[in-house]
């Protein structure tokens, strides 16, 4: 069976391929330049391919020789979509590191046609959703009656990518959303904030759409789910504001001033910052008899473990150890699939 990285020449694709080389494999890397893609392959030594996303047809022919693509270049709101259709018609396990939530509701979407074809759709198997899909399904496991589920995540020692950052200024005055007695309810961003013990650090934090709000209610089926990230109070304050500010954030030449700054000044974490950051990531569950269980789990830095989660499960997709239709981590590989990665464990 055959690897296909596409977007390795993005900041987290060439740490995927990193790692992917480390633990021995010999992917073909892929993506829409020519010119940085041709380079990376002469200098590591592996084969590749050059095409775009904007031919569904002309991408699966591309991925009719592969048995897996993992996928990691964004923006994913564009992306995604074309290459899932794409997997569907060559037959190709897809496997992606987005965790928004739009992507993964289409996704889910194509479960029956997925099942039909015999191939799988994963999608967030980075820090989006690894780590976080394991914390709830470890809380589910320990309270099968659990009706409310918070997830929290703090990043401590590292700092955000080029990728990250565009994908945030395209979601610039957005929706957020909580899990309410099973839908999807819009709220506005932070529209909750608490402090949260981190075992290591207690942090201030607000509310946000992560991803689990889809995938852990597939994987774990708990009707009301809130996420959050660690941020500053000041922030939280500022976003208070959000009735005045989204005009304006939603509007394009904001947005092309954002993303010109970003261009210019957001490179990513710093092999140090990837080597030694860590991540938290903080669960908790109650049922409706008022009882409450909590944990705390450590993982490698947010875009080092995307990179280790990724190939660790591209490698079990490669050995034939996968689920046709639409998966989460979790719901395929189990809650303790975060632990079989180094550096992981429960601090709680």
């Amino acid at each position: 069976m055959s690897l296909l990285i596409y977007g390795a020449n993005g900041y987290t694709g060439k740490l995927v391929v990193q790692q992917a080389i480390a633990k021995g494999l010999k992917p073909t890397i892929a993506g829409r330049n020519e010119e940085s893609i041709s380079k990376m392959a002469i200098e590591l030594g592996l084969p590749y391919l050059v095409f775009s996303l904007d031919n569904i047809d002309e991408i699966a022919s591309h991925l009719n020789p592969f048995s897996v693509v993992l996928h990691c270049a964004g923006p994913f709101s564009e992306t995604a979509r074309p290459m899932i259709e794409a997997c569907l018609i060559s037959q190709t396990h897809y496997l992606d590191i987005t965790g928004e939530i739009a992507i993964l509701e289409w996704t889910f979407q194509k479960n029956a046609e997925a099942i039909s074809k015999n191939i799988m759709l994963m999608c967030g198997v980075g820090f989006d959703l690894v780590p976080t899909d394991c914390v709830a399904n470890k809380l589910k496991n320990s309270m099968p009656d659990a009706t409310h589920l918070e997830i929290a995540f703090y990043m401590k020692g590292g700092s955000i990518s080029h990728g990250t950052m565009t994908t945030m200024a395209n979601n610039l005055g957005n929706t957020s959303y909580e899990r309410i007695n099973e839908k999807l309810v819009a709220k506005p961003l932070a529209h909750k904030g608490k402090t949260v013990d981190f075992n290591i650090d207690k942090k201030f934090c607000i509310s946000i759409p992560w991803g689990d709000l889809y995938s852990a209610y597939v994987s774990t089926k708990i009707p009301n789910i809130t996420t959050y990230s660690a941020a500053s109070k000041s922030t939280y304050y500022i976003l208070k504001l959000q009735f005045i500010l989204n005009p304006v954030l939603k509007s394009k030449w904001f947005k092309k001033i954002f993303k010109t700054y970003i261009d210019k000044n957001i490179t990513g974490p710093t092999p140090e910052q990837n080597k030694n950051g860590r991540s938290y990531v903080y669960g908790a569950a109650s049922n409706a008899l008022g009882n409450r269980i909590e944990t705390v789990l450590e993982c490698a830095e947010s875009y080092q473990i995307t990179a280790i989660a990724a190939v660790h499960i591209a490698q079990k997709v490669l050995a034939g150890n996968s689920k046709s239709g639409y998966q989460t981590p979790a719901s395929c590989y189990g809650a303790d699939l975060i632990l079989e990665m180094e550096g992981s464990q429960y601090l709680k």
